[in-house]
């Protein structure tokens, strides 16, 4: 299993860390946004949280318990030790918040991320990463396709 924790300690390798997983989740991504809006969430936001990564496993914490983290890991970590044929990379936890939600309170928490939150994307819809001890927004595209940053 291939370790995304932590920042490796250069700018444009987390980066291209963040948009791998993002790449290898885009199936799920799209799930949750579709299931989103289902649920009537107004422009959803959706977030990609590494749950072995120092900052994601804080908020995945706070957002599921210690207790569901950790049973998720130790999932992931048995899936990854039975030789499964499916790659397994980290643990992450996809979660859909609104547009607007997201506007007032991610840019408290990441400045760097404030101009990501001027109006949503036209031609996709937003996530937000959480690994390699940080984070970072991308566009997914609304159906299969490549993203953008």
């Amino acid at each position: 299993m291939a370790t995304l924790s932590g920042s490796t300690g250069d700018e444009d390798l987390d980066m291209e860390g963040r948009a791998s997983l993002v790449e290898q989740s885009l199936a799920q991504l799209q799930a949750a946004y579709d299931q989103a809006l289902r649920d009537e969430v107004r422009q959803p936001v959706i977030f990609l949280i590494d749950c072995e990564d120092p900052l994601g496993s804080q908020l995945a914490r706070q957002w599921e318990g210690d207790d569901a983290v950790d049973g998720a890991i130790l999932a992931n970590t048995g899936q990854a030790a039975s030789g499964s044929d499916e790659e397994t990379f980290t643990t992450t936890l996809v979660r859909a918040l609104p547009f607007g939600e997201c506007q007032r309170e991610v840019p408290q928490l990441f400045p760097y991320l404030n101009g990501s939150f001027a109006q949503p994307p036209h031609d996709g819809f937003l996530v937000v990463v959480i690994s390699y001890g940080g984070a970072a927004t991308f566009t997914a595209p609304f159906r299969q396709g490549r993203f953008s940053r």
